[in-house]
């Protein structure tokens, strides 16, 4: 009897697949396969009338459980699990598989030197010294095939059990010579043709001693030209033509063929480990042949390439100090380049994968049992269950970036709203809520990292917010009281937050405690008004930081009203602030102010656009753009309820949340912090109940004021002006260059929104 574990069977369903390879895993229940641990199954493929479409495949079992990789043809497919054991004890799965040709592919590159050997690094004990098996170009390919099914498989299997769907990207295929089995050795009378991933050989204009300056070595940490590889190879596709030109957006894993390890420096050379995100352009993920060689070449290698416990020797490199067996060469090189291409699909650095985590643990994505670590000097597994702890996965808050990308696309699904998660302080509850319209998915808690590993548990999840979010069941808003973090929680302890929505977008939240100290909720005095103020904080405060309020109304010496006319928003390399100007002539910066009533410094923002505010017309949204990398804010722009927008994001120094009021309120200030460089480190939103006259008190509460320290209110006219450093050199050293249309001005009365497009990742990670 078997049991499967990702597959659910159900008489005359057949469950579709929208990848070719898969990972299918269970257990035989029958008293023989639970007694051992060397047995083994046999898959066969075959189609509706019973023609073998894929030859017999052996994998092995340990005490019952086994896994298998699968590769599968288009149409009907019936996957036969044998036991090895008892010939009459079977499973039989039907699949249905469908190419989705209307995706983009991810596509595979080798980079070879115009003078290449066309050889790669091979030990001995791989029989480098007396065949060529495992060292030519062809091998190199065949094996390159193999790995990508591998990764293919892996990403399905491991989306699918975040409940996103058995979904994984499509590899560029091609009809050709079937070198994913070993019976392409064999066939003497036919050459063996099948679908196979297609390999592009890429000429670069390079010499392989080019190739192999130590300058170049990104394990070199006194090389010059470390990421030159990167660049290099990015240069040869695009020169090589179609599928690899920028208006394609080709997402491109890319083989180093003439990688090798220098005996004499000890290095390994003509290698990197880089990858990087463009939307608009080229995305690529590069890594060398210097591992190649103990990867398998046909699928009935794959068991032995991660259970050979064999040493590679003295004449390969040893990537990480890892690559101690073949096995762990085998893994390291893998999930190395796989860390790779996640980077090239946009992923950062989080967990899982992308933390290494596929070194000790990729053989227990594909087999029931695992070799000695020499690495770690620790045994092999036996059993590897569904419960084995298995760090080489996707973190979810990159298989959610992954599912809202065109590659990972499948039937049925559906645009998300693409804004971040939201914090709103609010009056009601003297708490605050977050609020994502695609949904909230995910609750991380953690009490002295930034990097929240653990989600929070079901049972605090309901003393806090009363729901528990999940992929399946998406949660819009999540809302608590202040006086019940009190209670659950010590306040003189650092306490973050991290929500992850269903977009792949998230709301980090360094300290709860910051958060809700800070003036949130304000009291209008002689009234029961609440004005509730929404900020988007750095992080990072100063003892000689400013704080700021300014309101859009303001009252002149005669008691009357003005109201603001026009807001100059401020950006350059980062957020500078903003200039809100009166009917009356006056104007108020949204920065320091020196104790003679105009700025300390004159703002500069080579970016500054001007936003007109009609009688009647209201601030109803602001999107600040948080840092990654910075101390500063990155950019602000404002919408308008007439539909006109203004402002620059520089959406690639960081991560851009969006201010609203909370329903039933409108924008009427803005408060924030700045440094004394006019830098700003905070922005926010002040927001009032509509249709609610507000008192006079109201503009003389001294957090709405941006008075100069020790004087009177008095407000002088002021003409803002670059910067004597302003310059085109000063510009040059930013990363400006996200969506254009965030840095032109776009009074042209439609939201331009945001959208992926504008979201550009444009990073290149190293993984050692």
């Amino acid at each position: 009897m078997f049991e499967l574990f990702n597959f659910v069977l159900s008489d005359g369903k057949v469950e579709d697949v929208y990848q070719r390879s898969l990972i299918v895993s269970g257990r035989c229940t029958s008293k023989a396969a639970l007694d051992k641990t060397d047995g083994y199954v046999t898959v066969d493929t075959s189609d509706q009338s019973d023609n073998q479409t894929f030859p017999s495949q052996r994998w092995p079992m340990c005490n019952g459980y086994f896994k298998a990789l699968v590769l599968l043809s288009p149409g009907l497919n019936k996957v036969i699990v044998t036991s090895g054991y008892d010939v009459e004890d079977k499973i039989e799965i039907p699949l249905r598989y469908t190419p989705l040709l209307q995706t983009p592919p991810l596509h595979l590159a080798i980079l070879i030197a115009k003078d290449s050997p066309l050889l790669i690094d091979c030990p001995p004990a791989k029989f480098g010294a007396i065949s060529s098996t495992h060292s030519t170009l062809d091998a190199a390919i065949a094996k390159f095939r193999v790995a990508a099914y591998m990764w293919q498989a892996q990403t399905a299997e491991d989306l699918r059990s975040k409940g996103l769907g058995r979904r994984s990207f499509r590899l560029e295929e091609e009809w050709s010579v079937d070198t994913l089995t070993e019976r392409s050795l064999h066939s003497r009378n036919k050459t063996a043709m099948n679908l196979v991933p297609r390999i592009h050989l890429v000429r670069t204009k390079k010499m392989v001693a080019q190739l192999r300056d130590l300058e170049m070595a990104q394990q070199n940490p006194r090389g010059q030209r470390r990421d030159e590889l990167h660049e290099g190879f990015t240069k040869a596709l695009q020169a090589h033509g179609h599928p690899f030109t920028s208006d394609a957006s080709p997402v491109v894993a890319g083989l180093i063929l003439d990688s090798h390890y220098d005996l004499d420096a000890k290095m390994i050379v003509a290698h990197a480990a880089l990858g990087a995100h463009n939307p608009a352009g080229l995305s690529l993920g590069i890594f060398g042949s210097h591992t190649t060689y103990s990867w398998p070449r046909f699928l009935e290698e794959i068991p032995h390439c991660l259970l050979d416990t064999t040493r590679p020797g003295d004449t390969v490199g040893n990537d990480n100090k890892e690559c101690n067996t073949m096995w762990e060469t085998c893994a390291v090189g893998q999930g190395a380049f796989l860390h790779e291409v996640g980077h090239a699909f946009s992923a950062p650095h989080t967990t899982g994968i992308m933390e290494r985590g596929y070194s000790p643990d990729w053989p227990k994505v594909f087999l029931s049992r695992t070799g000695y670590s020499l690495t770690h000097n620790t045994d092999g597994l036996e059993p590897v269950t569904p419960e084995t702890p298995n760090d080489c996965v996707w973190d979810l808050r990159d298989a959610l970036r992954f599912r809202n990308l065109a590659h990972f696309w499948l039937p049925g699904d559906v645009r998300l709203d693409p804004k971040a998660p939201i914090l709103r302080l609010t009056a009601e509850t003297d708490g605050m809520e977050i609020f994502c319209e695609a949904g909230i998915v995910e609750i991380r808690q953690g009490f002295d990292t930034d990097n929240l590993r653990e989600s929070l548990s079901h049972e605090m999840a309901m003393k806090l917010f009363s729901a528990v979010p999940s992929v399946e069941k998406p949660v819009t808003c999540l809302s608590i009281s202040r006086e019940t973090f009190h209670e659950l929680f010590d306040s003189q302890k650092p306490l973050s937050f991290e929500f992850v929505s269903l977009n792949g977008k998230h709301l980090f939240i360094k300290n709860i405690w910051t958060a809700l100290r800070s003036p949130g909720i304000i009291r209008i005095p002689g009234s029961d008004i609440k004005l509730v103020i929404s900020t988007v904080d750095s992080g990072i405060e100063q003892d000689n930081d400013s704080r700021w309020g300014v309101m859009l109304n303001k009252r002149k010496r005669n008691g009357k009203l003005v109201r603001a006319s026009t807001i100059d928003i401020r950006v350059g390399c980062w957020l500078d602030g903003a200039i809100v100007y009166y009917k009356d002539g006056t104007a108020i910066p949204c920065g320091p102010r020196s104790p003679h009533g105009h700025p300390e410094h004159y703002m500069g923002g080579h970016q500054h656009r001007k936003l007109k505010i009609s009688k009647g017309v209201d601030i109803v949204k602001v999107a600040v753009t948080k840092p990654t990398c910075s101390d500063y804010l990155q950019g602000l722009r404002m919408w308008l309820s007439n539909g006109q927008a203004m402002g620059a994001l520089n959406v690639r120094s960081g991560n851009v949340e969006y201010l609203v009021p909370p329903p039933g309120h409108k924008i009427v200030g803005f408060v924030g912090r700045s440094t004394s460089d006019v830098s700003c480190t905070a922005f926010g939103i002040v927001s009032a109940p509509l249709g609610i006259e507000l008192p006079d008190a109201m503009y003389d509460i001294e957090e709405l004021q941006n008075n100069p320290q020790g004087r009177s209110s008095k407000k002088r006219k002021f003409n803002p002006q670059p910067r004597d450093d302003e310059s085109d050199s000063d510009t040059a050293m930013c990363d400006d260059s996200g969506d254009d249309s965030e840095g032109l001005d776009l009074d042209d009365g439609y939201d331009d929104g945001w959208n992926e497009e504008t979201e550009a990742i444009y990073e290149r990670h190293g993984t050692h």
